[in-house]
């Protein structure tokens, strides 16, 4: 039978009491512990963007806030995860998280299901996900994929890497490219499950490469017949310039193109912006990537797991 009931404009009274009480005697989901900026109210107004879930598991429950990035996005996540009963909740969750997967098997139609729990860095929303959820979510069919942020600390010299061996180009982007970096970012099997791409769609990423400070400033390594075999995707936002997309075709892991590319790119960044802080996305089993990171001054400073649902 299902438990699942998707909360309405008209039911919202209800799930505003319900966020009222977790406010006043929910303990939070340690290793966290809540802050004054930690906003719970913006759960206690309906909006369109967001899909509410409760699911009732005997006398307790288990509330849920789900959301797409925009129109269009084929991945579902969860910001929100919140069983009614802090010294149940291991049980709640148990019993709970097949009732959300069996939910967006059946209600839901987009391609991929992510809930996120943060390891160590910045808290937006109290309770968080916590260490607790992963191996329960795990169990029931998520695969885990382990993330974090870096920054770069710009009184760390560039790292001087090798030069490229015959028969690798660096090049810039320019529109003839464009078709091979989309194979390489979106068709290449290897390269998708193997890097870590930003949270944006398709159609976002093309209006990346529509901007004139991603198109002066991303980079790539082609081989016979300008196929990317290695990219840098940059872009700038709020006064931050984000790496994305540093991928390196897997069947040259160890070839030192990756190190030369990002050597590469952030010299050209620090005549272009040497103010901007500089952060990038990583997979933490991309090893070769990561050890490229660190010897250019990237620095760690948020981990967190995205467990994916994939139909």
């Amino acid at each position: 039978m299902k438990t699942i009931k998707r909360i309405t404009a008209n039911t919202m009274s209800e799930f505003a009491d319900k966020i009222e009480y977790a406010k006043a005697n929910f303990i939070p989901m340690l290793p966290f512990v809540k802050m004054p900026m930690h906003d719970f109210d913006r759960y206690k107004f309906y909006s369109e963007k967001g899909i509410y879930l409760i699911d009732y598991i005997g006398n307790e429950y288990c509330l849920y806030h789900l959301y797409h990035l925009n129109e269009g996005d084929d991945t579902l996540r969860a910001t929100l995860i919140l069983p009614s009963n802090w010294e149940k909740r291991f049980e709640i969750i148990e019993k709970s998280i097949p009732n959300i997967k069996e939910w967006f098997l059946s209600e839901d139609n987009s391609k991929k299901f992510i809930i996120q729990s943060l390891e160590y860095g910045e808290i937006e929303y109290f309770p968080t996900l916590s260490h607790y959820l992963i191996p329960t979510i795990i169990r029931n069919g998520f695969e885990p994929k382990y993330r974090m942020y870096m920054k770069r600390d710009w009184s760390v010299p560039v790292h001087q890497a090798d030069e490229l061996a015959n028969g690798f180009s660096p090049t810039n982007y320019s529109d003839k490219l464009l078709n091979n970096i989309i194979d390489f970012y979106f068709k290449n099997e290897s390269t998708k499950n193997y890097r870590y791409f930003t949270n944006c769609t398709y159609e976002e990423f093309l209006d990346m490469l529509k901007q004139k400070f991603t198109i002066n400033n991303s980079r790539f390594i082609t081989v016979d017949n300008d196929r990317v075999v290695s990219g840098i995707i940059v872009s700038k936002e709020s006064g931050k310039v984000w790496i994305d997309n540093f991928s390196v075709s897997p069947e040259y892991n160890g070839s030192g193109i990756g190190d030369c590319l990002l050597s590469e790119t952030i010299i050209q960044l620090s005549k272009v912006c040497p103010e901007e802080a500089i952060y990038i996305y990583l997979n933490r089993d991309c090893h070769d990537a990561v050890s490229t990171c660190e010897k250019n001054g990237f620095v760690p400073f948020e981990f967190w797991t995205d467990m994916i649902l994939e139909r």
